[in-house]
């Protein structure tokens, strides 16, 4: 079965669940239709701090239950199918939209930065146009259903670093914003998304209409106005991050700020901002520049997902309406704390809300997974779900930044014990049909038609990397020995860090290791054995068949960029060591976005990468082990480096990866590379990779694509050009294949 990358115009053709309903086909003539009336009940309003939102672009985190802790954005994109996201995303859109919540993402930002800590919320991979036919593929299948959620695609722009994303200034010029980065900004705003996430950084736009001053991008009339509003033609609101209208550090000095401070009002609101989150700072007294313009936008960007601009969101189900919710506002102590949103690390204080030096003991928390209580003139939700993660620079708020709907009491997790795994996390295949899924409200999490969705993206985004004389898939009579202290661990390492995974949804459910998973098919195996040392080592390793090596680099994080593109030296030379008793050793892996493995991948039989699964983990590696169900059919969305040492140090890492040498003088915050951004630069530079841009073995069968044969046809109405080739299967295993030109 081949899978291509179609044209944008055919994206959702197929996939999609039967007989939805959903809205109008996003056309510019409905577009033009909505904004006229939009215009003429705009009557003004208030400008921050509005709507109810659900964080992140993957997952409803607040309402506990709603959703399943879903595979990451950027593990489904690596399934290489539009269709798959689609599936995906009409699920997502019930999760949202049933709940009364706008979401915060998807996040499309490109992989300029491969050490980039936030990868794994995005789904445009290093190419544009990868990017903008995944992201408008979910867009698209939004309107699939009648009252999908506002969407707000982030972040813009460009956004390519985590690590002092609030104070630099990236400069960049006007083509490669239009070339590169834009986009799939662009493929959203045609498919019919209804808002627009402003970045942290400060952007200085040198050639082209731009002004060539640098400014706040929450702020910025190159961006917002001239490129985003006026040439792409986007009609809804534009969104600030969280306290991304703080003047901090270089960044301060820019167009309407000073450090420490927040943008000048006028500055702002003639920049192109239309709504600042998640309060009123420079927007405080209200919005006199623009602000029919403004009202119009945001009414606009309600009235194209088929809800009135009225209600913005601030309804919730009947039954959630009803369910008691205490207040969470209050006036400071005496020390000045306010209501805290998570415990400081280590747990042994609540963290201080209003001034630094200042906690509130740990007494009276009410627990890591609730709000923390300042005292006794401060009522927290018992129950409620945390806030965003510590490393937000918008620090902590003493009132739920995500707006007021009402958070159900969640659901006791299902008690597990560690080399078990419940019934409820092995759905049958036939559990996943063509219909969407039935909306459970807050045992969604628990649907198995939604874990069975689950079970299929993991092993069709696993990229198979490596299976030297096809040890893969492994068989049934097959004794196994695990090693690596993923691998039967209580807790694996599934998800990333930050706003993206930091509620109830994904922090309070079980997460299934590869024994539980393992123990959960239909296939075998043999023999099971788990880790048994201190290091992850396994004794009964020289009575296996077969060593599975379970290995997870360091957390990715918002808010950080990754120390490293490698695994940790324990596990290299834990590789290395079971690797040299000279069984087949295969490697199965999680990751947060590229990895360098060439310092050992030589030494193992077969490799593959599952991304960052969620909840259906293991079961999901599993299933790719063994060739259950589905194919391990993933396709690289990024570059994977070859490290030109065998010792590969800090500066070796640095000096074999696009932009490694800038680093340090934080050169990268120019865009001198231009256009050549992942594989573009690498081929540019001829600089040898360990797996290029779209790499993944034919898992376990074998193809042959015939490009003797192909046919091109030209379609003068559209533009586009279609490519036809044959694709040819042998062996005995079905297979997918994804054509790539």
């Amino acid at each position: 079965m081949a899978r291509w990358i179609p044209a944008a115009a055919a994206l959702v053709c197929v996939g999609l669940p039967a007989a939805l309903g959903g809205l109008p086909e996003f056309t510019p003539e409905l577009a033009e239709k909505l904004w006229q009336q939009a215009e003429s009940s705009a009557n003004g309003g208030t400008f921050c701090g509005g709507g109810t939102w659900g964080d992140s672009g993957q997952v409803d985190q607040w309402d506990t239950g709603r959703s399943p802790c879903w595979p990451s954005t950027m593990t489904i994109s690596a399934s290489w199918d539009t269709a798959l996201m689609a599936r995906w995303s009409v699920e997502l859109a019930q999760e949202f939209g049933g709940a009364g919540r706008g979401q915060l993402g998807p996040g499309i930002n490109l992989a300029r930065f491969a050490w980039n800590g936030r990868l794994g919320e995005y789904m445009a991979g290093e190419d544009p146009f990868f990017g903008a036919q995944m992201v408008a593929a979910q867009v698209k299948a939004y309107r699939s259903i009648d009252s999908p959620p506002l969407q707000v695609v982030k972040h813009f722009i460009p956004n390519t670093i985590e690590n002092h994303r609030t104070d630099m200034i990236e400069i960049v010029d006007e083509r490669t914003l239009f070339e590169v980065y834009y986009p799939p900004f662009e493929a959203a705003v045609n498919a019919g998304v209804s808002s627009v996430m402003c970045s942290y950084n400060a952007v200085k736009c040198t050639s082209g209409v731009c002004s060539g001053e640098a400014a706040y991008a929450c702020a910025n009339d190159d961006v917002l106005n001239k490129h985003l509003k006026d040439i792409i033609g986007f009609k809804g609101m534009v969104m600030s991050d969280w306290d991304a209208t703080h003047c901090r550090g270089d960044a301060g000095k820019t167009k309407g700020c000073s450090p420490g401070q927040y943008i000048d009002n006028k500055v702002a609101a003639e920049g192109g901002l239309d709504l600042e989150m998640p309060s009123c700072m420079t927007f405080a007294g209200g919005v006199e520049a623009r602000a029919k313009e403004k009202a119009t936008r945001m009414a606009w960007a309600y009235l194209v997902q088929g809800r009135s601009p009225a209600r913005r969101l601030s309804a919730v189900n009947a039954s959630e309406a009803s369910a008691p919710v205490r207040s969470l506002k209050g006036t400071p102590n005496p020390d000045g704390s306010f209501c805290c949103w998570w415990p400081q690390s280590g747990g042994n204080i609540c963290g201080n809300c209003q001034s630094k030096g200042l906690a509130t003991p740990k007494s009276k928390c009410l627990g890591k997974s609730t709000w923390c209580q300042g005292g006794d003139s401060v009522q927290g939700a018992q129950g409620g779900a945390p806030a965003p993660a510590p490393d937000w620079t918008s620090g902590v708020y003493k009132d739920n930044p995500f707006g007021s709907a009402a958070v159900p009491t969640p659901a006791a997790p299902v008690p597990v014990a560690v080399g078990e795994v419940s019934s409820q996390a092995v759905p049958p295949l036939e559990a996943l049909t063509d219909d969407q899924c039935a909306d459970l409200g807050s045992n969604n999490v628990k649907s198995p038609c939604k874990l069975a969705l689950a079970d299929k993206i993991i092993v069709e985004s696993t990229v198979v990397l490596k299976n030297k004389g096809g040890v893969l898939p492994l068989s049934k009579t097959d004794k196994v020995a695990l090693i690596g202290k993923e691998a039967c661990a209580s807790n694996p390492l599934a998800i990333g860090g930050g706003s993206g995974w930091n509620g109830p949804s994904c922090n309070n459910v079980h997460k299934i290791n590869v024994k539980e998973g393992i123990a959960g098919l239909k296939t075998g195996p043999g023999t099971l054995a788990c880790p048994d040392s201190a290091d992850g080592g396994n004794s009964q390793a020289a009575h296996a068949d077969v060593i599975v090596a379970v290995v997870v680099p360091t957390k990715a994080s918002e808010g950080s960029d990754r120390a490293t593109l490698q695994l940790n030296q324990a596990d290299v030379a834990l590789i290395k060591k079971y690797a040299a008793m000279g069984k087949p050793l295969v490697v199965a892996m999680n990751a947060p976005g590229p990895m360098i493995t060439n310092t050992w991948d030589k030494d193992v039989a077969a490799m593959m990468v599952s991304w960052l699964p969620g909840q259906q983990n293991g079961r999901g590696i599993a299933m790719a082990l063994y060739n259950e169900g589905y194919e391990a059919s993933g396709r690289l969305p990024f570059t994977w480096p070859l490290c030109r040492t065998e010792e590969c140090t800090e500066a070796d890492e640095r000096a074999s990866v696009a932009l490694g040498d800038q680093i340090e003088n934080n050169g990268y915050y120019e865009f001198k590379e231009k256009a050549l951004i992942g594989y573009r630069w690498y081929h540019a530079n001829s600089v040898e990779v360990n797996y290029p841009f779209g790499f993944g073995l034919f898992a376990y069968g074998s193809a042959e694509v015939k490009y003797s044969k192909a046919k091109a046809t030209h379609d003068d109405t559209s533009g586009l050009v279609s490519v036809t080739v044959r694709v040819q299967h042998d062996g005995p295993r079905a297979g997918k294949e994804v054509v790539q030109m």
